[in-house]
């Protein structure tokens, strides 16, 4: 009888270590969380934000460019015929509250060199532009009758120019050298939004 029950205990005893070792395996062979991955999330495209203005909600599109264009530009144009003219207007609010209009025009011609020839073109002091959207009256901002005398900026990506005018409204006006430097800054991060225009319309 002793021998009966010293042999179950040991089966018992067996049985618990048995247990314990499966455990202790499963807890082992268990993966171990991961950190977080770190965020992929695409950061802002830009440094400004950009708003279409309200009264051009959707970009305008032309085949005309020398009619939509003014000066040794628009000569250019009755020489050298574009393929689109595409512009869109939009508002910007500075760190200090105060709202920017930017124009931004994308000029397809029909080879790369014709584009070269245009951006060093648009580039030269006095020589015209394309027609922003206040200058062609398709907007209009009180006070505010083009963006010709703010800031600048174009850039050529293949056959297209993107070129880039901002302004300020006459009340928002105040450091000239300092406005001008702010600007220009929004004009040369505003040749995104030309890249997507260009895109759009292929």
């Amino acid at each position: 009888m002793l021998g009966w029950v010293l042999r179950g205990a040991g089966l018992l005893l067996i049985a618990v270590i048995s247990g314990l070792v499966w455990w202790y395996v499963q807890q082992d062979s268990t993966p171990t969380a991961k950190p977080p991955a770190e965020s992929t999330a695409p950061q802002s495209a830009g440094v400004y934000a950009f708003t279409p203005h309200e009264q051009v909600r959707e970009p305008r599109r032309d085949t005309d460019c020398a009619a939509n264009s003014y000066g040794k530009i628009k000569e250019f144009f009755t020489r050298t015929a574009c393929r689109q003219l595409t512009r869109a207007l939009y508002t910007t609010p500075t760190k200090d509250g105060r709202r920017v209009y930017t124009s931004v025009a994308v000029v397809r011609m029909a080879s790369a060199d014709d584009a070269a020839k245009l951006r060093e073109l648009t580039d030269t002091d006095g020589t015209g532009n394309v027609n922003d959207l206040l200058r062609a009256k398709v907007a209009t901002v009180s006070g505010l009758e083009a963006l010709s005398a703010g800031g600048y900026s174009a850039t050529q990506h293949g056959d297209d120019v993107i070129i880039v005018e901002s302004d300020f409204g006459p009340a928002d006006k105040r450091d000239e050298d300092a406005d001008e430097k702010e600007l220009d800054a929004i004009c040369s991060d505003a040749i995104r939004l030309g890249d997507d225009l260009s895109a759009s319309g292929r």
